[in-house]
């Protein structure tokens, strides 16, 4: 934790330089430092290994970037978003989990192909779509929930900055932040949900399978 905590901080300078490049723009660096943090403590707690954390490390940072560009600007920069492809396909390729390789290359597709009907629609940019793909791709490998809890979670916080957005009456917002949010709020919350799904499934069978025995004794007498 205090390696990664100490790598996020001094990634604060680059990831601002990235962001003032790309946006013409400063961050705020107090800000900056916060997202960067949070997002290395919580790849530390939920990474399935070293490859995967590795993996996890480069879209946040490229996440960061990509949010606060597209907060500025309205856009999110193919060269921030594209090279990562590569680099998280060569990690998950390391690992040499066929499920873990199925899994991550199922649901970035789909983020892909989902997004990119919404930009077929004019809901989203087509840089949405990219970045779509490539957090279903690392979500994806940590399991099935989380990328599809990451789609969730980047909708609702898209509806809620949506209605910001029509209260003030502005007709665009960048939809990038929401998904960074989304990804990051399905890796820290999946684990508990799933868990707590599959422990009322187990209870709601025990209690099933219960009544049946309750019943069949009764029809024995």
């Amino acid at each position: 934790m205090v390696v990664a905590a100490a790598a996020a901080l001094l990634a604060v300078p680059g990831l601002r330089w990235c962001i003032g490049l790309a946006a013409a723009r400063g961050a705020d660096p107090r800000l900056l430092a916060a997202a960067s943090l949070a997002s290395a403590l919580l790849i530390v707690w939920r990474a399935a290994g070293p490859l995967h954390l590795a993996a996890l490390g480069l879209a946040a940072g490229c996440g960061i970037v990509a949010a606060w560009v597209d907060a500025y600007r309205r856009r999110l920069p193919d060269a921030m978003v594209l090279p990562v492809y590569p680099a998280a396909a060569a990690l998950l390729l390391a690992t040499g989990d066929p499920a873990a390789m199925l899994r991550a290359a199922a649901c970035a597709a789909a983020g892909f192909a989902l997004y990119l009907t919404g930009h077929a629609l004019g809901q989203v940019g087509f840089g949405d779509v990219k970045l779509a793909g490539l957090l279903g791709l690392v979500l994806g490998w940590s399991s099935w929930p989380t990328a599809v809890v990451a789609l969730v979670a980047a909708a609702v916080v898209g509806a809620v900055q949506a209605a910001v957005v029509l209260a003030l009456r502005r007709r665009e917002f960048p939809f990038g932040p929401a998904m960074f949010l989304g990804a990051a709020a399905a890796l820290a919350v999946t684990p508990q949900i799933w868990a707590l799904f599959t422990y009322y499934i187990y209870w709601k069978n025990r209690a099933k399978t219960r009544e049946n025995t309750v019943n069949s004794d009764e029809g024995r007498i």
